[in-house]
């Protein structure tokens, strides 16, 4: 194999978009050093956030946008005063307001795709009006459609089952529209409780911050941002490159966690510590270590199960769906009342197979004793129930397990949060799994279904992970120089073709820049040498430089030198452009005989660590290192 610093990248052409990932800038508290002894780590992590520093009144917003239910949390920052971290807790429409309110994730669109209804005012038991429109439009559950597609081969699930989307309207579209109606929402809450000059003060200097679950990435991000462009939130895409960014579900539960429960997070000496995130679709897994002060690393790979909540009443659905078929209480009308029910309280308050539950649905005159229909209730033994639950537990289990092995040092904590882990059937059944292994699960005293939302202003403000791991390793198809005494070159040598420089090369040869299971800290670059050779044609017609970088996600011990050893589990991530204007310049003419042609050499510089990637271009003028900014963009649905 030839040296890779010789090998060339794949370049293309076309349009990207301007703007880099957003960074805080110097007003952001966590740029600030601390000045917290060893000695008051165990003083709630609120008394710790220094003051704002900033030079203007800001504000801060977390839309947490959950399969089932969604939240918004908050904070305003004024120069010299410590942040607070405050809910929104009261929408319109809601039955019940207090300081666990969230708003169901459903809009109701007629046929033309104007909304309806939002959240609790989508409530068809509430406002049975709603059912006089025969064209009603329902959308739920369309978090799920943003996923990326290699997780539903990765995690086997009912993922399949969702529902489809309303027609004419993509993912992006209802998550834009959900936006759009929550930050009405917030402001409102805000300046009814605050008053319209504070919030005349910082409208025009708001940040978002959008929370995801762990295996979204850079294109889902990408969609999100879109959305809250769509939504009104920020004017455009530079725009939005600046004011929203992104945190896991798992970073923000972290955070969370450390808000409510600091001394079990910091007093665990070389131990460390799992957070899981049950949520009503997704199951996030994530896995830290504590290193000094109030600072974290992630020391394994993210996980994201699809065996969240929804799936339990899926499950009953199906149970019984089959269990009723043929009988007068089999019709789908029933048994969507009957799945309604059981979502709403069965699913809640069960809590030993040893009962039997009861899961109403219709009238008292309502009677079939042969199937355990009495009074208007179907009857539901707990070890049923209880298989509806059990690939959730397995599921989390299994990653706990699997998180344990890949960790450095030993886990023996493991915190629960979100709505799904209300459940008590769930907690005191991973309890029994997981107590031979000497772990102790907690469950923060607070509302568990506010954790995202509460946890992602933290994250804004806190800034508690420093280091994370690598889940995929990513790299760049390159052409590699021919060499005749290599095995694998002369079984490729049909594909080889002569360069500008008239050396052979081979393409669809891959080039590391980053493996999995690399511990990435903010600040370290990941780098990578390369060049390229152009005709003075192609120097004169030279457009933007633009390439992808790959990601690969399979399971081989040693990551693939070729890209066809593998294809299938080679997917591009995105794209990273630089402008042509950075490069001209460092174009050096070189001659092949009488043929001119043009050499490139330059460095792509990437920085994993951040929630978001980023990317640079490096190369040397007068033996100086110059760096140039690279846009990453993706190809959007």
């Amino acid at each position: 194999m030839a040296d890779r610093n010789n090998q060339q990248p794949t370049f293309g052409t076309g349009d990207y978009p301007n703007g880099q990932p957003p960074t805080f800038g110097s007003d952001h508290p966590n740029n600030q050093p601390s000045s917290t002894s060893n000695s008051q780590q165990t003083v709630q992590a609120a008394k710790k956030r220094p003051p704002y520093n900033g030079p203007t009144k800001k504000l801060v917003i977390a839309f947490d946008i959950g399969t089932t239910f969604s939240g918004v949390s908050y904070a305003i920052l004024e120069p010299d005063q410590v942040p607070q971290i405050l809910g929104v807790t009261q929408f319109p429409g809601q039955e019940h307001v207090g300081g666990d309110s969230k708003i169901p994730s459903v809009i109701l669109y007629d046929n033309y795709g104007n909304v309806l209804a939002v959240g609790a005012e989508a409530d068809t038991d509430m406002y049975p009006d709603l059912l006089e429109n025969s064209e009603t439009q329902r959308a739920e559950w369309f978090k799920l459609h943003l996923r990326p597609p290699h997780l539903d081969n990765e995690h086997r699930s009912d993922i399949n089952k969702i529902p489809p989307l309303p027609k004419y309207k993509t993912a992006i579209d209802v998550f834009g529209d959900l936006l759009a109606y929550l930050f009405v929402a917030t402001k409102d809450y805000i300046q009814q409780r605050q008053g319209r000059d504070l919030w005349y003060s910082v409208e025009d200097n708001i940040d978002y911050v959008l929370s995801h679950p762990n295996g979204w990435e850079g294109k889902q991000q990408a969609e999100m941002r879109q959305a809250a462009i769509s939504a009104g939130l920020v004017r455009n895409d530079e725009d939005a490159t600046k004011r929203v960014s992104f945190v896991t579900e798992g970073e923000a539960s972290l955070h969370f966690c450390m808000g409510k429960i600091p001394n079990a997070l910091l007093n665990k000496g070389n131990e460390g510590v799992i957070v899981i995130d049950c949520g009503g679709g997704t199951i996030d897994i994530s896995s830290y270590k504590h290193l000094s002060g109030m600072l974290f690393q992630e020391i394994a790979p993210v996980e994201c199960l699809f065996q969240g909540s929804i799936f339990v009443t899926h499950r009953a659905r199906e149970y019984l769906t089959n269990y009723l078929s043929g009988t007068k209480f089999g019709s789908k009308e029933d048994i969507d009342i009957m799945a309604k029910a059981f979502d709403k309280t069965t699913k809640p308050s069960f809590k030993t197979v040893s009962k039997t539950y009861y899961v109403r649905f219709g009238r008292s005159a309502d009677n079939d004793p042969s199937n355990g229909i009495r009074s208007g209730s179907v009857k539901m033994e707990g070890p049923d129930i209880a298989r509806f639950f059990d690939p959730a537990v397995d599921g989390i289990v299994k990653a706990i397990k699997a998180q344990s092995t890949n960790s450095p040092v030993p886990i023996k904590t493991v915190f629960l949060v979100g709505g799904f882990a209300t459940s008590d059937y769930l907690y005191k059944t991973l309890e029994g799994r997981l107590s031979t292994g000497g772990i102790q699960i907690l469950r923060p005293d607070a509302y568990l279904n506010k954790a995202v939302a509460e946890g992602s202003v933290s994250f804004y403000l806190d800034h508690y992970v420093t280091t994370r791991i690598a889940k995929y390793t990513y790299g760049i198809k390159v052409n590699a120089d021919f060499d005749p005494d290599n095995s694998e070159h002369r079984r490729r040598e049909r594909h080889a073709f002569v360069g500008a420089d008239g050396t052979r090369r081979l393409p669809g040869s891959f080039s590391p820049i980053l493996t999995k299971g690399t511990e990435v800290a903010e600040t370290k670059e990941f780098r990578h040498s390369y060049n390229y050779t152009y005709t003075e044609q192609e120097y004169k017609n030279f457009r933007p430089a633009r390439f992808s970088l790959r990601r690969y996600r399979g399971h081989k011990r040693q990551v693939p030198d070729w890209v066809d050893e593998d294809p299938d589990n080679f997917d591009r991530m995105c794209k990273i452009t630089a402008k042509a204007s950075l490069f001209r310049g460092q174009m050096t003419p070189h001659y092949k005989g009488s043929k001119k042609y043009y050499e490139l050499k330059f460095d792509v510089v990437l920085l994993f660590g951040f929630t978001e990637l980023k990317a640079q271009i490096a190369w040397k003028e007068n033996g100086k290192e110059i760096y140039g900014p690279a846009a990453v963009s993706y190809d959007l649905d």
